[in-house]
Parts: structure tokens; sequence; C-alpha cells
């Protein structure tokens, strides 16, 4: 009955030990995934978005799905433009 036990014991530690060490490959696979697909944008083409969207004439939603860009970005940009006209006036 011990034995049993301790070869339960053993085979799941085994499992348990795989499975984080095929993780690994999948994790760093997904992440050089993102890293490929992550788009940079030019100074210009972020002026370009935040202008389109302050124009008012689409909605920011629709502009963000436009150019594949989370609205998260978006507002981002229009906190740092607004920075940095605060830093330039100050």
């Amino acid at each position: 009955m011990f034995n049993s036990t301790k070869k339960a014991s053993l085979s799941h530690s085994k499992t348990a030990q795989a499975s984080s060490s095929e993780r690994k490959p999948a994790l760093s696979i997904i992440k050089d995934i993102q890293r490929q697909t992550r788009r940079q944008y030019t100074a210009e083409e972020k002026i370009r978005i935040v202008l389109e969207g302050l124009q008012g004439e689409q909605s920011v939603a629709e502009i963000c799905r436009r150019e594949g860009l989370n609205t998260n970005i978006y507002y981002r940009w229009i906190g740092l433009s607004k920075q940095q006209r605060i830093s330039r006036s100050g």
C-alpha cells in the first residue's frame, strides 16, 4: 500500500515537471509572436490618428479599430501630447 502511494506521488511530480517544461517553450513562442505582430507607429502617424480623433467626425473606437490600435494606447498618446505642451509652455 505504501509503495503504490509513493509511486503515485512520484508519477504526479514527474507529470508536473513535464507540464512546466512544456509550458516554457510555448510561452516563449507566444512572446515571440507578440513581438513580431506589435506595430510601431511613427510620430507622424500618431499625430494624424490623434488629430483625426479630436476632429470628432468618427468615434475614437472606429478610428482605433481601423488602425489596429487599442483605445488605451490612443488615450495615452493624447496624455503624452498634453504633457509635452505643458512642459514647453512652463
